[in-house]
């Protein structure tokens, strides 16, 4: 760096020799205009300035601690009040979650117990629907092949065949066969029984009369 040379104010205020006139006469001529110096200090001065004030700015900006700052520690508090924000939510967010799932297990759970449930009711139900036909099917045969008290068609109402009484008759009745349509006009057997197991053989195209119990196909 230039060092500035010294001012001297005396420099520039001092004339020259005198001159002489040259038209003559011994009057001295005018002194001629001294050229002053130029500052050649002021320019390398301000230099020197502003190299120094951006040292300075530069070191101290360098030297100083920006997380330090108000500004920063403002901006750091709110990052750190948002992660726990974040994080408070995400820990929400996943209680809720393994709730949920553990609710949906139960439900599975209990789903599983009811449909096991309903798969045995199913079965009871198709077991007892199953002996509910079997024993329709055993009444039905069961009527089929027996003559309650009444007046029967032979091949209509009930089946032909021979037919004895179920249990021994201990008092008087009546029983007849008929032809068929006849209004029992048409008289084909009939007997008055005081006792014991009577036994008739019924054929389609006939009316059975029956008064002495039940009589069971043979």
């Amino acid at each position: 760096m230039t060092t500035p040379e010294p001012h001297n104010p005396a420099s520039l205020a001092q004339p020259g020799p005198e001159a002489t006139n040259p038209t003559g006469g011994g009057v001295p001529a005018p002194p001629v205009p001294q050229r002053r110096r130029r500052r050649r200090w002021v320019w390398p001065a301000a230099v020197v300035v502003a190299v120094l004030v951006g040292v300075a700015m530069g070191g101290g900006a360098a030297g100083s601690d920006p997380t330090q700052s108000e500004e920063y520690l403002a901006l750091a508090d709110e990052r750190d009040a948002l992660s726990d924000a974040v994080e408070s939510a995400e820990s929400r967010a996943d209680r809720a979650e393994a709730e949920t799932a553990e609710q949906v297990a139960a439900l599975d759970k209990r789903a599983g117990a009811l449909d096991q449930r309903q798969a045995e009711l199913e079965g009871r139900e198709t077991d007892v629907a199953a002996r509910e036909a079997a024993v329709t099917a055993t009444e039905d045969a069961i009527a089929a092949s027996q003559i309650q008290i009444g007046t029967w068609t032979v091949g209509v109402d009930i089946q032909p065949g021979t037919y004895r009484t179920a249990e021994p008759v201990t008092s008087t009745c009546y029983w007849g066969i008929y032809r068929s349509g006849t209004n029992k006009a048409d008289i084909i057997d009939n007997d008055i029984v005081e006792g014991g197991h009577p036994t008739v053989t019924l054929s389609e195209g006939q009316d059975f009369e029956n008064g002495c119990g039940v009589w069971d196909k043979q």
